[in-house]
């Protein structure tokens, strides 16, 4: 009958679960133009809002497609993203900031595509229950440099091969 007691009462009673108190700024980030070869840099703010200092680590993640944005295709190569640093030790009460840098390949098959990716941040802990904040990374490449050579940039090396060749004549 104790047995049965002890049962009923840890099913019945809820479970006590310590769940880390953390936020991550901004929950999105739009990147705009970004050219294949270049490369863009932003900040996220990790505020660990609890009174325990916590090892954060930050990671991509890749998205369902019915959880990405309309138009939006899976981000083609996770090592394009990097971070600075990738685990970080946020005191209690306190903020800490980490750099995010991402650079596209330099190839124009990368030109014109709008991709989705999510950055993970999740304290590093051995706790059965633990915390993930997801940002939302939209990537989207120029359309430039897939509309072929700049006209401008022959037009200038033409013209300065017709002087050249005048000046040698």
């Amino acid at each position: 009958l104790v047995w049965i007691v002890a049962v009923l009462l840890a099913i019945l009673l809820p479970s006590f679960a310590l769940a880390q108190d953390f936020s991550v700024f901004p929950a999105e980030v739009n990147i705009d133009n970004l050219s294949p070869g270049e490369e863009a840099e932003f900040e996220l703010t990790i505020h660990n809002k609890d009174e325990v200092a916590y090892v954060f680590t930050i990671s991509t993640f890749h998205p369902q497609e019915e959880e990405r944005r309309k138009g939006r295709v899976e981000f083609p190569d996770d090592s394009w993203i990097s971070f600075s640093p990738r685990e970080i030790e946020v005191p209690a009460s306190s903020d800490a900031k980490v750099k995010v840098t991402v650079s596209i390949a330099s190839n124009t098959k990368w030109a014109g595509k709008d991709w989705e990716i999510w950055l993970g941040v999740r304290p590093k802990t051995s706790s059965l229950l633990v915390v993930n904040c997801y940002i939302r990374l939209l990537v989207s490449t120029g359309k430039e440099a897939e509309a072929g050579p700049n006209i401008g940039l022959l037009a200038g090396i033409a013209v300065a091969i017709i002087f050249l060749g005048y000046g040698v004549y």
